[in-house]
């Protein structure tokens, strides 16, 4: 057991997008398997809460990257739980890349909820997450709220069976998913990101119908929204992107 751990990921194919660089979906896949294999490691992860019907849910989530990685990288990315309060808590990432630079951060909020009843529960339902606790911080702001999107619709998803997690509900990397392909071909072509930040709101479920909102605030800079007719705004999210020439 470690209060602050590095795991490795080798870039394959899989993990890549038409440019050979990490995609957004993959990356958040990373940090988010890293959270769970500490988790996991350390004596709350997802099984164990489980056996008391309970479960992680991701409530934030800030990724901030200096130079994604490319084919045949090594990533490492260094985690630990940095704060634990009543209902949240807070978990922070260090990303480098084989030669050990620094080449990005990341921080996240999560909360338990009781699968019977949906609703939050109480971090002192954990004790032992107390022991694991690190005050180090990392360069990244805070995730913060995101303000209502007024935008136009970007894409539109039914949610069907492999997007649905062992939670019953669609699983984060979908959300990303939904989010990156908002844009054509071309404007990647042209851009990277730099920055993404998401927030959850609500659960979606099999069968829903939803859409995503796009709203341009600055150049470069792209608030989102997505939700249901049923249920209303699920998530809110940005994505901020630099030109290709300055990556």
């Amino acid at each position: 057991m470690s209060a602050k751990k590095i795991y490795s990921y080798d870039i394959g194919a899989q993990d890549i997008d038409f440019r050979r660089r990490v995609s957004l979906r993959s990356l958040t896949g990373m940090v988010l398997a890293t959270a769970g294999k500490n988790a996991d490691e350390n004596g709350f992860g997802l099984l164990a809460l489980q056996t008391g019907h309970y479960t992680w849910v991701l409530s934030r989530l800030v990724i901030d990257m200096e130079r994604f990685p490319t084919e045949k990288d090594t990533l490492s990315i260094e985690t630990w739980v940095a704060h634990v309060g009543t209902a949240f808590t807070t978990r922070n990432f260090r990303m480098r890349n084989g030669d050990g630079t620094v080449t990005g951060h990341a921080t996240s909020s999560w909360a338990v909820i009781d699968m019977r009843t949906r609703r939050s529960v109480r971090l002192d339902t954990i004790p032992s997450m107390q022991r694991f606790i690190v005050h180090e911080s990392v360069p990244v702001d805070e995730p913060a709220r995101i303000a209502n999107v007024e935008g136009e619709i970007a894409n539109s998803f039914t949610v069907k069976y492999s997007d649905i997690d062992v939670n019953g509900h669609a699983n984060s990397l979908n959300y990303v998913q939904w989010l990156s392909d908002c844009f054509p071909l071309d404007f990647y072509r042209e851009h990277y990101i730099r920055r993404f930040e998401i927030n959850f709101l609500k659960e979606i479920t099999y069968g829903d119908n939803g859409e995503v909102y796009r709203q341009m605030t600055a150049p470069g800079d792209f608030l989102f929204q997505i939700g249901t007719r049923e249920k209303g705004v699920a998530c809110r999210a940005r994505i901020l992107f630099e030109e290709a020439g300055k990556t």
